[in-house]
């Protein structure tokens, strides 16, 4: 028997949630995620009532978000969730797909691993009683929701930050945070996103003329793993490198450390490539690009 899924997010896209090349940026897909996730966790038990008065929290281990059809300004979706598997030490998979309502074609697919944890949102605890009993009761295959193939076989290397590009530093805000002051998904992406553009940078791509040729870029898979909570008030940066290149899609890593200890508190790694802003279809990269771009990869 498959495991059961359910509508957990609905909506539409806004203009001042998409970027320069006129679709949903990516921090707003993890946002509508997370909060198709918080749903979730709401028929399990886990309502922000229950949360707010709990020893426990839901923290995310790792997500991975897989990016197939672009979501642009007016466009309506729907969030359908479920869940993979639930374990006693205190995870829970969960698996999510967002679909344009007015196309039925599915735009992005997520994987989400959370945690239960204290109130410190690092120590690992098991689920409530309650919890663990409705979990597995829904866990199991979704029949709607395939498994992603694995991420290409691009690992980063173990960081050697003083040869990656520092590509972000700056501080985290208390409006960007709940009430225990530890930012959400949407606040880890979108330091990513600033930071690509220090990147394009140092590939000598510059947005504006890159607009101006007819040519856009795209992200097509992320795959992070939260390695502790961000939380109000650290100064962080983003040291950033090229990992892999093929004829159209090329292979990320950032790094976000935290500035005075120096400790990594996210790892992300990207497969992007470029797209031609008429067609809306993915073009090899331009070979002055990729020329900057080999230059990176063999610095790394």
């Amino acid at each position: 028997m498959s495991a059961p899924t359910f509508i957990t997010g609905r909506g539409a896209i806004n203009p001042w949630e998409c970027d320069q090349w006129g679709h949903l940026n990516v921090q707003f897909y993890l946002a509508k995620a997370s909060d198709a996730q918080a749903h979730l966790a709401a028929r399990l038990g886990l309502m922000p009532s229950r949360l707010r008065s709990s020893a426990g929290s839901l923290m995310p281990a790792t997500d991975r978000a897989l990016f197939k059809r672009e979501l642009r300004a007016g466009h309506i979706y729907f969030i359908l969730s479920g869940i993979r598997a639930v374990a006693a030490d205190g995870t829970l998979d969960i698996a999510s797909r967002m679909v344009n309502q007015e196309t039925g074609v599915e735009s992005a697919a997520f994987e989400t691993r959370l945690r239960w944890v204290g109130q410190d949102r690092t120590t690992p605890l098991p689920w409530p009683d309650d919890v663990a009993a409705t979990a597995a009761t829904m866990a199991g295959e979704l029949a709607e929701i395939q498994r992603p193939p694995p991420m290409a076989q691009v690992l980063p290397a173990p960081l050697q930050a003083d040869r990656l590009l520092l590509t972000y530093r700056g501080s985290v805000e208390a409006w960007e945070c709940d009430s225990a002051g530890v930012a959400p998904p949407r606040a880890h992406i979108a330091r990513f996103n600033d930071a690509i553009t220090h990147l394009f940078r140092a590939m000598k791509i510059d947005r504006a003329e890159l607009f101006a040729s007819g040519l856009g870029s795209a992200a097509l898979d992320y795959d992070i793993a939260y390695h502790r909570p961000l939380r109000s008030g650290t100064a962080v940066e983003i040291r950033s490198g090229m990992l892999a290149l093929s004829d159209k899609v090329f292979h990320l890593v950032h790094y976000v450390l935290d500035s005075a200890s120096g400790e990594v508190i996210t790892t992300i790694v990207v497969a992007a490539l470029f797209f031609d802003l008429a067609a809306r279809k993915s073009v090899p990269m331009p070979a002055a690009v990729r020329a900057e771009a080999q230059r990176l990869l063999a610095g790394a």
